[in-house]
């Protein structure tokens, strides 16, 4: 059976690594409106720079405070490449402004974006969500979310990427295989938060000790 996990940024428990504070595009920006449900999403299309503080050292997921985009460093970006790994696309990140003191003097990684073709769709009933409201109009859905996140996938609709996501109802929430883990536990990469799809979140857990 396959095990599939959801992965991010740890940057909430590994405050060592430095963290993506705000973003400063540079590429045009996707703006939407929806006339009758008011809900709107305004972020970069595709390249953008950002301003970083606090930590220490560069990760290889940087965490973004401004937007849940999935930023990784060049290094993991190869190591997918190298595993043929390539339902992706990536925009650079640039570095615009560093705010922590003891990264003045410390080169970054070069960073991109991340974007997923990978798909599945997620069982909401299963998951234990429930949907309130959809909007006519552009569709947007409203959950009551409940207290403990856990994913669940209706069958058959993972389309068999090692990195998926249901693009219409979760698009910042990333799935993954266990050949992500296995590449960043045999790379070393750092800042990666893994954690079973299909089991309740800790989130005062750091997750899987891939590392280890």
């Amino acid at each position: 059976m396959t095990q599939y996990y959801k992965f991010t940024n740890n940057s909430s428990h590994k405050r060592q690594f430095t963290w993506a504070y705000s973003i400063r595009p540079r590429s045009e920006m996707f703006e939407r409106k929806c006339p009758e449900c008011g809900v709107r999403d305004s972020y970069p299309s595709g390249a953008f720079d950002v301003v970083v503080e606090g930590g220490s050292k560069y990760p290889d997921v940087l965490g973004c405070g401004a937007y849940p985009f999935l930023i990784l460093s060049e290094s993991v970006i190869n190591d997918w490449k190298d595993a043929g790994i390539t339902a992706f696309e990536t925009y650079p990140v640039g570095i615009a402004e560093v705010k922590s003191k003891k990264l003045q003097d410390v080169s970054a990684p070069n960073y991109y974006r991340v974007e997923f073709s990978g798909k599945c769709k997620i069982d909401l009933e299963a998951s234990g969500f429930k949907v309130l409201n959809k909007c006519k109009s552009c569709g947007h859905i409203t959950l009551d979310s409940p207290l403990v996140y856990e994913y669940h996938i209706v069958p058959d609709s993972w389309d068999g990427s090692p990195i998926f996501r249901d693009s219409d109802i979760f698009p910042r929430v990333i799935f993954c295989t266990e050949l992500i883990v296995q590449l960043a536990k045999k790379n070393k990469r750092t800042n990666f938060r893994f954690s079973l799809m299909d089991q309740p979140e800790d989130f005062f857990s750091k997750g899987l000790d891939y590392l280890k």
